[in-house]
């Protein structure tokens, strides 16, 4: 059996051309992208969460994002490799493993908009 471990990513997008970031079925969104290009990057359907959704249009710097994943990948391959599969105006600036105790709604300090 493969250990999960959790990823936390930092990212920044414009949103204009998305309908937020929640996955909505049908409409473009910053989730749904996220979730496709990890998919093709490890093979793994995983739904991602973020520390603050955001609406229609809305553009984000520092936006938290976390999800569990079996891939061994090294950080340095998940910040470049989906930022390979991700449209130019989404990027992932940062990764980081955290416990499987973090929460990246609940353990966020701070929300700026």
């Amino acid at each position: 059996m493969v250990k999960s471990t959790k990823i936390l990513l930092i990212m920044e997008y414009d949103g204009t051309r998305y309908h937020g970031f929640q996955w909505q079925a049908g409409l473009p969104s910053i989730q749904g992208e996220v979730e496709e290009a990890l998919e093709r990057l490890t093979g793994e359907r995983r739904r991602v969460m973020a520390a603050s959704r955001t609406d229609a249009g809305v553009h984000a710097k520092g936006q938290v994002v976390g999800f569990r994943t079996g891939s061994p990948l090294p950080l340095h391959t998940f910040i470049n490799g989906l930022n390979h599969y991700l449209p130019g105006d989404i990027a992932v600036k940062a990764a980081y493993r955290v416990g499987d105790s973090f929460n990246v709604r609940r353990d966020a300090l701070s929300r700026e908009y």
